[in-house]
Order: C-alpha cells, then sequence, then structure tokens
C-alpha cells in the first residue's frame, strides 16, 4: 500500500512541475554529450513538441477526465491545462528516449519515459488515446531530432 503512496506522490510532482522534470533530463544529456549542437537540438526539439502537442490540445479540445478536474491542480490552471488530447508530458517523454536512441541515455529515459507515460494514467489525468497520441507524436519528433543530426550542419 505504501508503494502507491509514494508513486502517487511521484505522480503528482510529475504532473506539476514538468518543466522542471524534463529540463533535468536535458541537462543529463548536454552533461553527458556537452555540445553545441546538441543542446540546440535538444532545447528546440523539446519546445517544438511542446508546442505541437499543446496546440492539438487546442484543436481538439478534449476535456481531461473528470477525476482530473475535480483536483485542485486544474482548478487553478488556464483553461488549456484543462484539456486531455494528446498528453505533452508522454509527447515529451517519448521525444527523449527517441531522441538518444543509441546511446548510453536510451533506456534510462525509456525507463523514465514509460514511469512518466504510466502516471498519467494512474492518477487519472488523461485517457489511455492521449498517452498513444502523446508518446507517437514524441517518438515522430525524436526521429526528426535524429535525422537532425545526422544531416544538419550546425
Amino acid at each position: 500500500m505504501k508503494n502507491s503512496n509514494y508513486f502517487t506522490a511521484f505522480s503528482i510532482f510529475v504532473e506539476r512541475y514538468p518543466i522542471e522534470i524534463f529540463t533535468f533530463e536535458m541537462l543529463i544529456a548536454i552533461i553527458l554529450n556537452p555540445t553545441i549542437r546538441i543542446a540546440i537540438l535538444i532545447f528546440s526539439g523539446m519546445i517544438v513538441t511542446a508546442v505541437l502537442s499543446e496546440g492539438l490540445k487546442f484543436l481538439f479540445k478534449e476535456k481531461r477526465p473528470e477525476e482530473a478536474l475535480r483536483r485542485n491542480f486544474y482548478k487553478r490552471t488556464f483553461r488549456l491545462n484543462r484539456r486531455s488530447f494528446p498528453s505533452s508530458h508522454s509527447a515529451i517523454a517519448a521525444f527523449f528516449f527517441t531522441a538518444f536512441y543509441n546511446t548510453i541515455l536510451f533506456w534510462p529515459f525509456l525507463v523514465f519515459g514509460i514511469i512518466v507515460m504510466y502516471s498519467r494514467l494512474y492518477i487519472k489525468s488523461h485517457y489511455k488515446k492521449d498517452v498513444v497520441a502523446g508518446a507517437a507524436i514524441g517518438i515522430f519528433m525524436g526521429i526528426a531530432f535524429l535525422w537532425l543530426t545526422a544531416n544538419l550542419k550546425i
């Protein structure tokens, strides 16, 4: 029972501080591969992924599950954050593990990404289709990142 309390606390933490968590993940990647090229592409890839997933929320306007909307966190946030489809957390998490495919960071980022995606369902902040769509966006953006790093001269 205590383990589920820890996971609930972790899930709520991820919900409230996604920018800080993904910034920390970005810093780990830059520290382990300290080039300006990687830093620019990671940062821009993360921003484009977030803007794309948030833009789709604006387009689809699907409400979050009722249980999420009853929490004070969503009551106090701006209207866009009350929308569900797709999961931006899942998109950014999938971007990181895809972008670092074939590196030492792939497995830790994959495990962390799966935990983040599951946490969205666990605390009922998203529906399954939101998480799957977010992951698909992140994987697509990660593949684009890999292509850019291989073909762009920065």
